[in-house]
């Protein structure tokens, strides 16, 4: 099993956000809030999803690896009350346009955020910042919340976020900030001191040189087997659905993360082999405890549905697909193993073990 956990570890290093690229991105964010106070736009910066949670992972469209997307949350220090959806989202636009540094970076306005893109950072990787404009949520909505069944302390992070349908702006609910906190208190149970301690020795010198000691090392240059889990199974499915030519019914990364963190969330120092198990089979036998009546309840909001607008196809289509991980994971022979993570999860790794590899074509049922 250990063997196992270093073969998936090994295809996932050159996936993940690489220490200097994450340091770059926590940066730019970083001067991005300073600009913001410089220009009296009263904000705080946060990242959000699975920039927040470690579990980013190189998007995969079309056949072909793209640059990171990264998600930043800015609370605007306003009451909702006292504002509205469309000067929120168009106050926070108007400072980037203004500036000479973002503007030239600055895409088309999002539905929920404004997107900044960076130049290539290291081996021609760049990524974009989705900056997510919001205030905090008022509190007849938090009480709901918390009478869903959420702790007070996560539901004390709930956001109101700005959406954009066509012309018409409006507020959207999330709790972002709580969800991070409610997964990295999972993840950190399944964080040893001897893997904090492997990573912390390959880590660049110019990172390592920051801090005065390891214990200094902020948490989000390690990652635990929850956080690798995750990150292998939302590749998997990247490639599942690609190749499938089922982009758009993909199930999200936050109901992937809910389900993978929920369904071992009493457990301790698993594997990243037993997290995936664990959870193919509890979503076989819908004991997830989110799961309930046919839903995906939001960990961090039990009043949501995070399956609301799943068509019954689509449904079905994930649990093909998490048939086909399952098929993927039971593989007992190591080199069958590897051949299949070079295949099926990342092209750039163990192709020494094969004479001229070459990208096999996907069996049943990834054919259409």
């Amino acid at each position: 099993m250990a063997n196992r956990d270093k073969v998936i570890w090994e295809s996932l290093s050159n996936l993940d956000l690489s220490p200097t690229m994450e340091k770059n991105a926590r940066d730019k964010y970083n001067a991005l809030a300073k600009y913001f106070e410089e220009q009296g736009l009263d904000s705080t910066f946060y990242p959000q999803g699975s920039f927040l949670i470690g579990t980013t992972i190189r998007p995969y469209r079309d056949g072909k690896n793209h640059d990171y997307d990264l998600d930043v949350l800015v609370i605007l220090n306003r009451k909702k009350e006292d504002t509205d959806a469309k000067s929120v989202k168009n106050d926070i636009g108007a400072c980037l346009k203004e500036s000479g540094i973002y503007s030239d970076k600055l895409e088309k306005e999002d539905r929920n955020c404004w997107t900044l893109k960076y130049a290539k950072v290291t081996d021609e990787i760049g990524f974009s910042l989705d900056i997510v404009p919001s205030v905090e949520e008022d509190i007849l909505i938090k009480n709901q919340i918390v009478n869903s069944g959420v702790s007070d302390l996560l539901v004390a992070k709930t956001v109101a976020i700005t959406d954009k349908e066509t012309y018409e702006y409006k507020w959207l609910t999330s709790n972002s900030l709580g969800f991070g906190e409610w997964f990295l208190e999972i993840s950190n149970k399944h964080l040893t001191t001897g893997m904090r301690i492997q990573q912390y020795n390959k880590l660049p010198e110019n990172i390592r040189s920051l801090f005065l000691s390891s214990e200094e090392i902020p948490v989000y240059y390690y990652r635990s087997n929850l956080q690798r889990a995750v990150q292998f199974i939302k590749r998997h499915r990247d490639i599942y659905y690609d190749r499938s030519r089922l982009e758009g019914d993909k199930p999200s990364s936050i109901i992937l993360s809910a389900l993978i963190a929920d369904s071992i969330k009493d457990e301790s120092f698993l594997s990243v082999v037993d997290i995936v198990n664990t959870f193919i089979t509890k979503y076989r036998n819908k004991s997830i405890s989110i799961m309930q009546y046919g839903e995906i309840l939001n960990p961090v909001d039990l009043r949501e549905n995070l399956i609301e607008r799943y068509t019954v196809n689509r449904l079905k289509n994930m649990d093909t697909w998490i048939e086909e991980l399952s098929r993927f994971m039971s593989i007992d022979d190591e080199s069958q193993f590897k051949r299949s993570i070079h295949n099926d999860i990342n092209m750039e790794v163990f192709g020494e073990f094969f004479q001229n590899p070459t990208k096999i074509t996907p069996t049943k049922p990834w054919k259409k």
